[in-house]
C-alpha cells in the first residue's frame, strides 16, 4: 500500500479528487506527519512545506534511481508518483507531462522495471546544486549497472564519484550499497566489502544500518568454507537475528525472509538442523505472503536440500518430506520454463529415491524410478553443454547403482564403472582434484563388486585399478584420500598374491 505523509488539512483537500474515475484515497493510505515517522522505503511518500519529498528507498520497493531532492507539489504529480509504483506507467506518463523533465525521468524509471535497455545520455539534471551534482553521478551509475549497459569501468568510476559527493551519509551510503551489489555479482568481494566498511552507520537511518548489517552478514556467510569456526558463526547468526527481529517489528517480510535464508545456512554448517528447518519454513511463508512465488520455491528447494543433509547424516525418517519438498517445487520449477532448477530437483530425487529405506519388495520400483530421474536430469545436464553438471549427475548416478538391488539381466557395479568413468572424463587432476579423487575412489570401490564371470582373474580389470590407486596418489589431494588410497593398494595386494599363489598350484 501507497502511504502518504502530510498534514491532515492536505488530506481533506485532496482525498476526494478524482483521477481515471478513482478518489485518491482508494490508491493512497494517510498518515499523519505530525505524529508517525515515514519507513525508507519508495512505497512512502512525504508533502510538506508544498514539495513532495522521497525517502530513501533501503526496501527496494523502486529501481534505486533518484528524482529531484523536491518536487513542487501537486495532485497530477502525487498521482504520477503513486501510479509508477503501482505499474500504471501510461497513467503515469499521463499524469506527469506537464514537466517533460520529470516524464524523462519516469521514462527512464519505468526502462529500469522492465528490465530493458537504457540509453546513460538520456540522464540529465536541471540545476547543478550538491543534491543534483550527486544524483546526476548515482544515477549514471545505477542505469549502467542496472540498465544492462556493459562498460564497467564507468560503472566503478560513476559509483565512487556518487559516493564522494553525497550530500548526507545517508546518500553515501545508498550508493555505496548499490555498489556493493554491482562489485558482489562481478565477484569482486574484498572490494564490495570495503565499500559498506568505510560507511559511518552512526550517522544513517535505522532502515540503513539493519540493511548494511545484513547485507555483511549475507556477504560473509557466501564467503563460509569448512572447517568451520563455531564462535564465528555464533557472532554472524547473532548479527542476522538482530536484523530479522528488526525486519519482524517493523514488517519488512522480504528483509526478514532473506537474513532467515542466511540463518538457516549457517545453522546447517553447524548442523543445528532443527533450528535451520524453522528458519527456511519461516521464509517460505513470508514470501508466499508478499507474493513472491519464485523465491519461496526457490527457498523449498533449500529445506529439501537441508533434509536430504539430515536424512544422511543418519535419519533416514527425513527422507519422505525431503521428498516431498522437492516434489512440491518440481510443481513450480518445470521443465519447460526453468529446465536447470528442474534437472537439479531430478537428480536430487533420484538420490533420495536410492538411498530412502523400505521394505525389500519395494526397493526395486525405488530404483526404477530413481534411475528414471537421473535419466531425465541427463537430458538437461549434457556433456556438451553442462559438463561439471553432467559429471556430477553421472557420479551419483552410479553411487546409487550401488545401492539398488541386484538386476537380473545387467551387473549394476558394471554400469556404474561406465558412470564413472563418464565422471572421469570430465573431473581432470588439474581443476577439479578433489571431485576427480572422490569419483576414483568410487571407481575402485565398485571395481571390487563387479561381475567377473567371464575371468575370475580379470587381469584387466586389476591392472585398471592399480592405475586408478596409482593416480590417486599422485593427486594426493590430501590425507584422507591418501589414507584409502592405501587401503585399496593393501586390499590389491593381497588380492594378486592369492592369484599368484592360485597360479603356482
Amino acid at each position: 500500500m501507497i502511504k502518504l505523509f502530510c498534514h491532515i488539512g492536505l488530506w481533506e483537500e485532496i482525498k476526494d479528487a478524482v483521477y481515471f474515475d478513482f478518489k485518491i484515497q482508494e490508491w493512497i493510505e494517510f498518515a499523519d506527519i505530525e505524529t508517525m515517522k515515514p519507513s525508507a522505503s519508495a512505497n512512502h511518500l512525504i508533502v510538506d512545506k508544498g514539495y513532495i519529498t522521497l525517502p530513501v528507498d533501503w526496501q527496494n520497493a523502486m529501481p534505486p534511481y533518484l528524482l529531484p531532492e523536491k518536487i513542487l507539489f501537486s495532485e497530477k504529480a502525487l498521482l504520477a508518483l503513486v501510479m509508477i509504483r503501482l505499474g500504471e506507467f501510461e497513467k503515469s506518463l499521463q499524469l506527469i507531462s506537464f514537466s517533460p523533465t520529470l516524464k524523462s525521468e519516469f521514462q527512464i524509471i519505468i526502462g529500469l522495471m522492465e528490465g530493458g535497455e537504457i540509453d546513460p545520455w538520456l540522464i540529465s539534471v536541471e540545476s547543478y546544486v550538491e543534491f543534483d551534482d550527486y544524483r546526476l553521478m548515482h544515477n549514471h551509475a545505477v542505469v549502467r549497472h542496472y540498465g544492462h549497459v556493459t562498460d564497467p569501468a564507468k560503472v566503478d568510476y560513476y559509483y565512487q564519484e556518487a559516493t564522494m559527493s553525497a550530500p548526507t551519509e545517508e546518500y553515501a551510503a545508498f550508493s555505496a550499497f548499490h555498489y556493493f551489489n554491482y562489485l558482489f555479482d562481478e565477484g569482486r568481494f574484498a572490494e564490495a566489502e570495503g565499500q559498506l566498511r568505510r560507511i559511518h552507520t552512526a550517522e544513517i537511518s535505522q532502515e540503513g544500518k539493519m540493511k548494511i548489517q545484513a547485507t555483511l552478514a549475507h556477504l560473509s556467510t557466501q564467503l563460509l568454507s569448512p572447517p568451520y569456526d563455531e564462535e564465528g558463526l555464533t557472532v554472524l547468526k547473532d548479527k542476522l537475528w538482530q536484523c530479522v527481529t528488526y525486519y519482524d517489528i517493523h514488517g519488512f517480510k522480504v528483509e526478514e525472509a532473506q537474513c532467515l535464508l542466511d540463518a538457516g545456512m549457517i545453522a546447517s554448517f553447524s548442523e543445528s538442523f532443527s533450528e535451520a528447518l524453522g528458519y527456511y519454513t519461516r521464509a517460505v511463508k513470508l514470501f508466499q505472503e508478499e507474493g513472491m512465488e519464485e523465491f519461496a520455491h526457490q527457498t523449498l528447494l533449500q529445506k529439501a536440500r537441508l533434509l536430504t543433509t539430515w536424512a544422511q547424516k543418519g535419519n533416514p525418517q527425513f527422507f519422505k518430506p525431503a521428498m516431498e519438498a522437492y516434489q512440491q517445487a518440481s510443481r513450480f520449477f518445470t521443465k519447460e520454463y526453468f529446465p536447470l532448477a528442474y534437472a537439479e530437483i531430478q537428480e536430487s530425487l533420484g538420490i533420495i529415491y536410492s538411498e530412502i529405506p523400505d521394505e525389500a519388495k519395494k526397493k526395486s520400483v525405488w530404483a526404477a524410478v530413481s534411475a528414471s530421474c537421473f535419466a531425465e536430469a541427463l537430458t538437461i545436464f549434457t556433456k556438451e553443454e553442462f559438463p561439471y553438471d553432467y559429471a556430477r549427475v553421472c557420479t551419483h548416478y552410479g553411487n546409487a547403482l550401488m545401492k539398488y538391488p541386484q538386476a537380473v539381466r545387467s551387473d549394476n557395479f558394471v554400469k556404474a564403472l561406465s558412470y564413472f568413468q563418464e565422471a572421469l572424463a570430465v573431473r581432470d587432476a588439474e581443476n577439479f582434484p578433489i571431485e576427480r579423487s572422490i569419483t576414483i575412489l568410487n571407481y575402485l570401490e565398485a571395481s571390487w563388486y563387479a561381475d567377473n564371470s567371464s575371468d575370475e582373474n580379470n587381469p584387466g580389470r586389476l591392472h585398471e585399478m592399480q592405475m586408478r590407486i596409482d593416480e590417486l596418489m599422485d593427486i594426493h589431494a590430501g590425507e584422507e584420500f591418501m589414507r584409502e588410497a592405501q587401503q585399496h593398494q593393501e586390499k590389491l595386494n593381497q588380492l594378486k598374491n592369492i592369484i599368484a599363489e592360485e597360479g603356482k598350484s
